[in-house]
């Protein structure tokens, strides 16, 4: 029994090192699906409804995946001029950096015990990030220049999603078919629930985000409210580094003023009120899941494809735990991926 639970073992090790490799190499076909299926189902919604209003199908389609190339459009070039900017204006900071280290090693030499600056600060280097905003600013529009195989995904995914009842009923007996199908619908309803919830809040907290950092004249408002929107898919890691993010910058314009704290508390207010009444109260229920899991899929998702990986760590996380919870022997996974 030893031998054979040791083999069990060492075959899921194999497949999981297998099966990473295979996602490695089939980034540039595999990446460009799974966002056009975050999409699709994003908008489905939309696409119901403009065919019960009697929209014909193809004209609905054709209708949303212009309104929404266009909309990722913009956002593209707002991101690449903003991004722009930032990298030539953010070097100025380096005297508001150099004067906060000399108050901050002046004050430490006052104390009665010995205190040495970390190394990573005293050693802080605003060129160097500016290159890795930069590297990350290429890599993000580099995926954005890809969208044309993502809309082709999209376009065959809301044609033929209609049809897959029909052909599970075709293929299994009456009863599994009906049971499947139920399942199927029920996993789909779940999704779209989360990822169109989900996508509105974030547009509502990145809104917010920019309307108060444009009212305190903060530099970088509308690059800080864009992260804001998609750092909100990842739960409370992401809504901390964009707060963090926009005080910073705040901190680095106005220095020592009462800027800085108000952006902190209204991000903080904005954060707090949406993450903990008006998420819950749209999305019906929590998904609960792990923030160590959370972790790991990011760093995990980051590893294997990049900052595309990233941004689809924590909604594919968040997928695979409804699918779980809709399969009755998949179920005590979904209950270990919670908090």
């Amino acid at each position: 029994m030893a031998e054979s639970r040791l083999t069990r073992i060492s075959l899921v090790i194999i497949v999981l090192f297998i099966s990473g490799i295979i996602l490695k190499i089939a980034r540039p076909v595999l990446l460009p699906f799974l966002v056009a299926l975050f999409i699709s189902y994003s908008i489905s919604p939309l696409l119901d409804w403009l065919v019960r209003l009697k929209v014909p199908k193809l004209l609905a389609i054709i209708s949303i995946l212009a309104l929404t190339f266009a909309l990722l459009y913009l956002f593209g070039l707002l991101i690449y001029s903003s991004g722009k900017y930032f990298a030539a204006e953010f070097p100025k900071y380096n005297r508001q950096v150099d004067s906060l280290m000399a108050e901050l090693i002046a004050w430490l030499e006052h104390l009665p015990f010995k205190v040495s600056v970390p190394t990573i600060i005293s050693q802080l280097n605003v060129e160097k990030l500016t290159g890795l905003l930069l590297g990350t600013l290429g890599s993000f529009l580099t995926f954005l220049g890809k969208l044309l195989i993502v809309f082709v995904f999209v376009i065959f995914i809301l044609s033929g999603r209609d049809k897959l009842p029909a052909k599970v009923a075709t293929a299994l007996a009456e009863e599994r078919a009906v049971y499947v199908n139920r399942m199927v619908a029920s996993i789909n309803r779940q999704v779209q629930k989360y990822l169109a919830v989900k996508t509105l809040v974030s547009l509502l907290t990145g809104a917010l985000a920019t309307v108060i950092l444009l009212l305190f004249g903060v530099d970088f408002a509308l690059l800080l409210g864009f992260l804001t929107f998609i750092l909100n898919y990842i739960p409370s890691i992401g809504s901390i580094i964009a707060t963090i993010l926009a005080v910073l910058i705040a901190f680095f314009q106005f220095g020592n003023s009462l800027v800085p704290l108000w952006v902190l508390i209204l991000l903080g207010l904005i954060q707090t009120v949406i993450g903990n009444f008006l998420d819950p109260k749209l999305m019906g229920r929590s998904l609960d899941l792990s923030p160590l899991l959370v972790l790991f899929s990011l760093i995990f998702w980051g590893w294997l494809w990049g900052i595309a990986g990233m941004f689809l760590a924590v909604p594919l996380l968040a997928v695979i735990k409804i699918v779980f919870e809709n399969v009755p022997s998949l179920k005590f996974l979904a209950v270990l991926m919670s908090k």
